[in-house]
């Protein structure tokens, strides 16, 4: 099962995310929930780094992605990291209604 973790701080923006593991959907190179899982966040990094230029900390490796805002966004900054982030977060939703027994989302309050 695919690990989805999304944190927020007291504001409700998303400050962090991780994912880990495999769905075991199918095989690799045939899981069409761990290319999904996989895509939707590695847009969502690409898009906070590439194209609102935050220097975000993050990993990404074999079944595992991390990735971590800085804390002084500015305002403008940030609500844009949202529309992101937000998107990213209906997508992972809605593949988990599809194939919940493959990825599983917490999200909490840090």
């Amino acid at each position: 099962m695919i690990k989805v973790e999304i944190y927020r701080d007291k504001n409700h923006n998303i400050i962090r995310y991780r994912t880990s593991g495999h769905s075991g959907y199918d095989v690799m190179g045939k899981d069409i929930v761990c290319s999904a899982v996989s895509s939707v966040t590695q847009a969502a990094l690409l898009g906070i780094v590439n194209v609102l230029k935050i220097h975000a900390d993050f990993k990404v490796k074999e079944a595992y992605l991390e990735c971590i805002l800085p804390s002084d966004l500015e305002q403008e900054v940030r609500e844009k990291a949202n529309l992101i982030l937000t998107t990213m977060v209906v997508f992972l939703n809605e593949l988990q209604k599809q194939y919940h027994d493959y990825v599983q989302i917490i999200e909490q309050e840090v």
